[in-house]
């Protein structure tokens, strides 16, 4: 099975090839968090995680919403 290698929220990630957004979202137990994510500076929005596959060298932020008062 052949890999990638991306920057997730700083740290050098391998993930197997053709890896979408949600698939990520799954491997980092963050599927049922409300987060936002950004690969390479575009906000990749929810309706979309499923088709946004991850290339080589992708910048991922995963952005978790914090509430507080």
């Amino acid at each position: 099975m052949s890999t990638i290698h991306i920057t997730l929220n700083g740290e050098k990630r391998e993930l197997p090839s053709g890896s979408s957004v949600a698939d990520l979202l799954k491997l980092e137990c963050a599927e049922s968090q409300k987060v936002a994510v950004v690969v390479n500076e575009n906000i990749v929005r929810p309706d979309k995680r499923e088709s946004a596959v991850l290339q080589e060298n992708d910048q991922v932020e995963i952005l978790v919403f914090a509430g507080g008062g």
